[in-house]
């Protein structure tokens, strides 16, 4: 296999410790004359989903092509078989890793949320930009969506970490109001 097109080609008729071995490949240090990236912490909140909704319409290596290496969709299908299995591996376990720190900011409501209907109030990634852009005072979204995911997450978490921190508080000084009646 020498290209893309030929790994989507064979890829479905190889056995599955072959396809084993193609997940264990790394990812190379350039690709297409362009350096590599080795994960995804570089990346925008707009590029992260840019990849995530390419990959979803015409596959990981198209979306690999034009958001990593700016590269055609076209170029993705003749490139080179091995670094591009090697950046498809890294891509994949970079969205799992990144798919957890978003997981891992998620906390259980409360009745009285679910009872408000909380539960209804997901709005997914523009939810995630349009919450960064009013935390900053950002009237144009777009700045947001160029903004590094990284920072994001760490605003959101920063910003999570507070609240429980000030409703923990809370709790402490009505439970010494109460001691003191």
């Amino acid at each position: 296999m020498k290209t893309v097109a030929d790994v989507l080609r064979w890829e479905p008729f190889l056995e599955a410790d072959r396809i084993d071995a193609l997940k264990e490949i790394a990812p190379p240090a350039r690709v297409g004359g362009k350096e590599a990236p080795q994960d995804l912490n570089d990346l925008t909140l707009g590029q992260l989903i840019q990849l995530e909704s390419i990959g979803a319409e015409k596959g990981v290596f198209a979306a690999i092509a034009v958001v990593l290496l700016g590269k055609s969709e076209d170029w993705a299908a003749k490139a080179p078989a091995m670094e591009m299995l090697g950046l498809r591996n890294m891509v994949v376990k970079e969205q799992d890793r990144i798919a957890g720190l978003f997981r891992s900011l998620a906390r259980d409501p409360e009745p009285a949320e679910i009872m408000a209907g909380i539960e209804g109030l997901n709005f997914g990634m523009f939810g995630l930009a349009d919450w960064y852009a009013r935390r900053m005072g950002i009237s144009d979204h777009d700045d947001a969506f160029d903004t590094p995911w990284l920072r994001i997450w760490q605003c959101r978490k920063n910003d999570i970490e507070e609240a429980e921190y000030q409703k923990r508080l809370q709790n402490i000084r009505t439970n010494m109001a109460k001691a003191k009646k």
